[in-house]
């Protein structure tokens, strides 16, 4: 019993930081007008209201994970998955916000946003000389 107790302690003193997962249900894109009336960590109601022409979502299971080190992470969705390598990151304490600056495993840009409080993933990105807010609903994270 002394040993199970020992071990108990020892287990909870332990600080372990592993990847964080975001499992997602659902995906909405809006194409924006002027990618200079946004920003990155503009919410996606403040999108719809600031130059997006067309947003159009449907339900997307997926899950996202971050590794340990945040230097990558994994996109799976039901067809595909994606790599995406951290170049930068941000961490804003007062809106708990992760920012990552990656490129895709096939070589195209983007910024990530991971709204853990606001049960949220977006995305920015320019396709096509257009700029696009993929915004991700997140069920839980793990």
């Amino acid at each position: 019993m002394r040993n199970v107790i020992l071990l108990l302690s020892l287990l909870f003193c332990v600080n372990i930081h592993a990847q964080t997962s975001y499992s997602c249900t659902y995906r909405q894109i809006c194409t924006l007008d002027d990618p200079q009336s946004s920003q990155s960590t503009q919410s996606n109601q403040n999108a719809q209201s600031k130059g997006s022409t067309n947003c159009n979502g449907y339900e997307d299971n997926s899950l996202f994970v971050v590794n340990k080190s945040e230097t990558m992470f994994t996109h799976t969705t039901e067809s595909m998955k994606s790599s995406y390598y951290v170049e930068s990151k941000d961490y804003d304490t007062k809106n708990d916000l992760y920012t990552y600056h990656v490129v895709s495993d096939v070589g195209n840009r983007y910024d990530y946003i991971f709204d853990a409080k606001n049960k949220e993933v977006r995305a920015l990105a320019n396709k096509d000389g257009q700029m696009r807010l993929i915004t991700f609903t997140v069920k839980a994270v793990f």
